[in-house]
């Protein structure tokens, strides 16, 4: 958790990505790291900094966004107290963003080039969809 407040580009993509499937995986030991080391609030906080800062998604880490939406919903998911502290971040903010400038490279997971190969199966507008549900927006 502590490389991801310092990570950017690719290497913030994949460590939060290793992160999210840990949360997801282990959520209650996922849970204890985040309460142990009392940087919940500052995790969610540099989640939602990583989404405004990757307003569109570049080349070289075409799936940041994707990650960490995935993350916000499975840490809102496994604790739904959680979603409040992604609204005091301003998370719904950035989710409007997202939702307003897609990207085709955010629907493939594997890349020859710059041509994608591999769709993923859940579109990121229904990720934002279900984490703007899991925040209480109608």
């Amino acid at each position: 958790m502590e490389g991801i407040m310092d990570a950017e580009g690719a290497e913030l993509q994949v460590l939060v990505g290793l992160s999210s499937q840990i949360c997801n995986a282990i959520p209650e030991d996922f849970a204890r790291e985040l309460g142990h080391g009392q940087i919940k609030e500052r995790f969610i906080k540099r989640l939602v900094c990583a989404l405004n800062s990757n307003k569109t998604p570049s080349a070289h880490c075409p799936g940041i966004r994707r990650v960490i939406v995935e993350h916000a919903i499975y840490m809102m998911e496994f604790n739904p107290v959680n979603a409040s502290y992604f609204k005091n971040c301003q998370m719904m903010e950035a989710l409007l963003l997202v939702e307003r400038t897609p990207s085709r490279a955010e629907n493939y997971r594997l890349f020859l080039g710059d041509a994608g190969l591999m769709k993923h199966s859940i579109p990121l507008s229904t990720l934002v969809a279900r984490a703007k549900e899991l925040m209480g927006h109608e």
